[in-house]
């Protein structure tokens, strides 16, 4: 932790983990209205909705998304989401067998690289490669935590859509990109810098802010919320401390100076700082409870 304060909150689930988006819903975003937009939604319905041919309904949509309206291809990119995440856990049990495991750890201690290109072509068993092929097919990547290798949403793969549907969802995008391209916690560690972890916090408030009604503010508020616990206290793994780092300060006055609007979590920040002015940027009882609230609080 960031703090050193034995059982004041374990954070145990990284953001955006497998099996933390495998119940977003998904609320009805709008009737096709064209001919076209109905015939391609209707068509991709016959692939989306039969985890036998998910990479050809990611196909298609790629390829055809062009072709309907803007709510249609929402909504279809909404369904893709979750039919991909509906099947990860299916996936991943043919990625968790050791001789995969042994595939791709001999690959990656020499190049470092869990990128599908330099798998296949360092790895010759067939049956592994097609396992691998049927990942980067279905729009999943390989991530690797604690020794263990698995595969995940590839958000980053979603950005081809974001011309094609509405902005709040565009924006949605882009966050869970940037989480599953480098997740903020690995090992159980904080595993990026505090200055990136506080504009992660705020760019997730922004969106919840701005949309309230999106089809995934639900989904992006739980991710700010385990952020923001993130932010406050650290993560299991990180160094213990009585007094706060120096690192994770400048973040925070960075957040406090650089901000332009109203905002919660900035305000939680610069009332936290004040409140460590007089600690001398100890932990105390004062400082627990104040974090406690804060995390606690809706």
């Amino acid at each position: 932790m960031n703090w050193k304060k034995v059982g004041l909150l374990s954070v145990a689930i990284a953001l955006g983990s497998v099996g933390g988006f495998g119940s977003i819903h998904t609320n009805t975003v709008a009737a096709a209205t064209s001919k076209e937009s109905t015939s391609v939604y209707k068509l991709f319905q016959q692939y989306v909705q039969k985890p036998a041919s998910l990479a050809h309904a990611r196909n298609y949509l790629i390829n055809h998304i062009d072709e309907v309206d803007t709510s249609t291809a929402t909504m279809m990119t909404l369904q893709l989401e979750n039919a991909q995440n509906a099947h990860l856990r299916v996936y991943s049990e043919k990625v968790y067998p050791d001789n995969v495991q042994k595939a791709i750890n001999s690959v990656y201690i020499k190049s470092k690289s869990l990128k599908y290109t330099d798998l296949l072509n360092a790895i010759k068993d067939s049956k592994i490669s097609s396992v691998l092929i049927e990942g980067s097919n279905k729009g999943y990547q390989i991530m690797t935590s604690e020794g263990m290798y698995y595969p995940t949403m590839n958000y980053e793969s979603f950005k081809i859509f974001k011309p094609y549907i509405s902005k709040d969802i565009a924006a949605y995008i882009d966050i869970m990109a940037t989480e599953t391209n480098q997740p903020s916690v690995s090992d159980g560690a904080v595993a990026i810098s505090w200055s990136e972890l506080t504009n992660r916090v705020l760019t997730m408030e922004d969106f919840v802010t701005k949309y309230p009604s999106s089809n995934r503010t639900s989904a992006i508020k739980q991710q700010l919320q385990d952020a923001t616990a993130f932010l406050l206290y650290g993560a299991s793994n990180t160094d213990d401390k009585l007094v706060i780092e120096p690192e994770v300060r400048q973040a925070y006055e960075a957040a406090v100076k650089n901000a332009t609007g109203d905002s919660r979590i900035v305000t939680i920040l610069e009332k936290l700082l004040k409140l460590l002015d007089s600690t001398h940027n100890k932990f105390t009882p004062e400082v627990e409870k104040f974090l406690k609230e804060t995390v606690n609080s809706k």
